[in-house]
C-alpha cells in the first residue's frame, strides 16, 4: 500500500489500524476521511440501498441516519429510554420484512446490550456497532464493537480518540479489503469502485499518542465517576441503567435528578454540576425532527420513553 511516506508510512499504517482495531474487539479496519464516510462505506460493503430499512436510536449524532439516507435507505427512528441507548425489544419490535441492518451507537461511551439486540433480531440482521463516542467500555465481557458484523468510529477533535479527522471501518480483513481506495494501480484490479473517502495521511503519525492521551482520559473519567458516586451529589443524581456485568467510557456522564433536586434552585444547581465539569442538555429535537429529514422516506418508532432528560457532565 503506498502513501506519501513510502515504505514507513505503510508499516506504520499497519500498526495503527492493527492496534484500533484489537481495542474494538475486531481483527481489522481500514480507515476513511471521516467518520460519516466510515457510515457509509459500513452500508455500502453491506450492500444496504434502494428499498432497505435501517433501524438507528432517535438521539445524539444525526449523523447515522444521515448515512442511511445517502445510501438509498429509509432510517427507522427508535426512541430510546433512560439508557440512552438502543434497547433489544424496541429493535425487534420494529423491525420489518425490509429492515436489513441497525447501527447501534455506544452514545456517551455507554456500553449498549449489542448481544441483546443480536439476540432479538433475524439472523440475517446486519448489526454496525457505532464506537466513535466509546473507549474502553463492555458488557458481559465483551468490548464494545467485537459483536456487529462492522463497527465504525471517528477520530474527530471531540472523539476519544482524537485527531482532528479521519475515521475507521472495522471488520474481517475479507470484508474490509477493496472498500476505500488507495490511489495506487491496486485499486484498477477490484472487483467493483472502492470509495474514494480517504484518510488524511498526514494525520497517520498523530495515532500513537492519540491512543495513549485517550487511555489516560478514560482513567481520568472512571476516576471522575467513583469521586461523584462517594461524594454529596450522588444523593441528589442517578447514573443511567447499564446493561449486566458491564463497563462505561464516560464521555459524557448523564445525570439524572432525583426529587430531591427540585427543591433546589437551578443556580446553585448548575454549580454544583460543575464541580464535576462543563455541563450539557440533550438536544431538544430529536434526529427524527431536524429539518434535514423532512420530506425523506422515514420511519419513527417510539420505542422506550423518558420520564426525564438527564444533564450531561464532561468529565476527565
Amino acid at each position: 500500500m503506498r502513501t506519501d511516506d513510502g515504505a514507513h508510512a505503510d508499516g506504520a499504517y499497519a500498526a495503527a489500524v492493527a492496534e484500533v482495531a484489537h481495542r474494538f474487539g475486531q481483527p481489522a479496519a481500514t480507515l476513511t476521511a471521516t467518520g460519516a464516510a466510515a457510515l457509509e462505506v459500513a452500508l455500502e460493503i453491506l450492500g444496504i440501498g434502494r428499498g432497505d430499512e435501517v433501524a438507528v436510536p432517535d438521539l445524539g449524532c444525526h449523523s447515522l441516519a444521515a448515512a442511511v439516507v445517502r445510501a438509498g435507505a429509509t432510517p427507522v427512528f427508535v426512541g430510546v429510554g433512560e439508557s440512552l441507548t438502543l434497547d433489544p425489544d424496541d429493535v425487534a419490535a420494529c423491525w420489518s420484512r425490509r429492515t436489513r441492518a441497525v447501527i447501534v451507537p455506544h452514545q456517551y461511551g455507554l456500553p449498549c446490550d449489542v448481544r441483546g439486540i443480536v439476540a432479538a433480531v433475524p439472523p440475517d440482521a446486519l448489526v454496525i456497532e457505532d464506537v466513535a463516542q466509546t473507549w474502553g467500555s463492555h458488557s458481559g465481557g465483551v468490548v464494545s464493537g467485537a459483536t456487529g458484523v462492522l463497527a465504525v468510529t471517528s477520530f474527530g477533535p471531540s472523539k476519544p480518540v482524537a485527531l482532528g479527522a479521519g475515521g475507521a471501518v472495522l471488520g474481517t480483513a475479507a470484508a474490509l479489503e477493496g472498500a476505500v481506495a488507495q490511489g495506487g494501480v491496486g485499486d484498477r484490479r477490484l472487483d467493483r469502485v472502492p470509495s474514494p473517502a480517504r484518510f488524511p495521511w498526514p494525520l497517520l503519525e498523530r495515532l500513537p499518542d492519540a491512543l495513549e492521551r485517550a487511555d489516560a482520559r478514560l482513567a481520568a473519567r472512571r476516576s471522575g465517576v467513583a469521586e461523584f458516586l462517594a461524594g454529596e451529589l450522588s444523593a441528589h443524581f442517578r447514573l443511567p441503567p447499564l446493561p449486566p456485568d458491564a463497563g462505561a467510557g464516560w464521555t459524557r456522564m448523564p445525570l439524572y435528578p432525583l426529587p430531591s433536586v427540585s427543591a433546589r434552585p437551578a443556580r446553585e444547581l448548575r454549580r454544583m454540576l460543575e464541580t464535576l465539569g462543563p455541563v450539557q442538555e440533550l438536544h431538544a429535537v430529536p434526529p427524527s425532527g431536524l429539518p434535514m429529514f423532512r420530506g425523506v422516506e422515514k420511519l419513527v418508532f417510539p420505542g422506550e420513553k423518558r420520564t426525564v432528560d438527564p444533564l450531561l457532565v464532561k468529565i476527565g
